[in-house]
């Protein structure tokens, strides 16, 4: 099957760290930690909670050992860089299962300055 990558547009998106960085396991058996094929440094993953439009999506993203600030946290706003999204499908077992995987050279610690998280004609919430 035919690798496609694709370059998402991140304009008017906001990414939240939803769980710190993990390593990345390569094989969960032994504690293996996964490395970049090209420089060997050890991948970490980082769910992100990436809003757009009204809407909210979890998105595990793997970056490379030091491309993240160690004391990344949840709720901290942080912009991907060189994101990529590869769509991925396989059998197993005859069942289908597909996804998209998302990689980045790095995480820029972001500010939220300017960003709303709704739409100024949004309804507001009734004082109780």
């Amino acid at each position: 099957m035919a690798r496609i990558v694709i370059r998402p547009d991140l304009t008017d998106t906001l990414h939240m760290v939803a769980t710190p960085p993990a390593p990345k396991l390569a094989d969960a058996a032994t504690g293996l930690v996964a490395t970049d094929r090209e420089s060997g440094a050890q991948l970490y993953t980082v769910q992100l909670l990436e809003t757009y439009d009204g809407t909210a999506q979890l998105i595990k993203v793997t970056v490379p050992e030091g491309g993240f600030d160690t004391s990344l946290t949840a709720g901290a706003v942080v912009r991907p860089v060189g994101l990529l999204a590869t769509p991925w499908a396989n059998v197993f077992n005859g069942q289908v299962q597909h996804g998209v995987a998302y990689r980045a050279a790095s995480l820029a610690s972001s500010s939220a300055t300017g960003v709303s998280a709704a739409p100024a004609d949004a309804p507001k919430a009734a004082k109780s």
